[in-house]
């Protein structure tokens, strides 16, 4: 019994350290001093769009869908932007510190990452659950609509996307959120959820100052710029 209470929690442990969750916002603050090593930007990230799906059943889903689609489209431009690469490398904690919060993958407490780390990492883009494709963004990706009768308390109530990054490679995505979301609301929670398939997953303390919080923000920030510039 006890074994299976143990995998339980860290079943359930898991599925709480990928979340994104609507109430956390994230803490953003640069060091406008930082300047970026060469060898941090000699990477290019290939956005592929393997498999997704959007409800476009309603006139509402269908101009969703569009934003969606708009997302994917301007996603690989966000993340080899120079502005994406110096705000994730020049990212400081609210203690003053240039690191992220949770600055390790999975749980490798005793390898903590520096800001280039963190982006190394990024761009190199080694999914766990995708091997063999070094280098690409691959989106699998569905947006789930919940149905009216969901109890309160569920993941349809409460929660923006999740994965299970350690055994899956799909994102799930809410529609009671995305029937709301702009463009680059989208691209803010898309990168946050492919970030946990990465090994970035949320810790117990200052989520809003982790890497999935903060360079899905950033992600946000850099598409809608990029937006109001066409």
């Amino acid at each position: 019994m006890k074994a299976i209470l143990g995998l339980l929690a860290l079943f359930l442990s898991i599925e709480v350290f990928a979340t994104t969750h609507p109430g956390v916002v994230p803490y953003l603050d640069f060091d406008e001093n930082y300047v970026a090593p060469k060898q941090a930007i000699n990477s290019y990230l290939v956005v592929v769009p393997e498999e997704w799906s959007f409800p476009d059943r309603t006139s509402l889903g269908r101009r969703q869908k569009e934003k969606f689609e708009k997302a994917l489209a301007i996603l690989e431009e966000v993340m080899n932007s120079d502005e994406f690469r110096t705000k994730v490398l020049s990212y400081r904690r609210s203690d003053g510190q240039r690191l992220f919060q949770k600055n390790y993958l999975w749980r490798n407490t005793q390898q903590t990452l520096s800001n280039e780390d963190v982006f190394d990492i990024i761009m190199t883009a080694n999914e766990k659950m995708i091997p063999g494709t070094t280098g690409e963004m691959n989106i699998y990706s569905w947006v789930k609509v919940c149905s009216w009768y969901e109890r309160p308390g569920t993941w349809c109530r409460k929660v923006i996307g999740s994965t299970s990054p350690y055994d899956s490679k799909w994102m799930k995505l809410n529609w009671k959120f995305y029937s709301d979301f702009e463009v680059s609301n989208m691209v803010s929670n898309i990168v946050h959820e492919w970030l946990h398939l990465l090994g970035f997953l949320h810790g117990n303390v200052n989520m809003r100052e982790e890497v999935p919080y903060v360079v899905g923000s950033i992600a946000g920030q850099v598409a809608q710029n990029i937006l109001d510039r066409e």
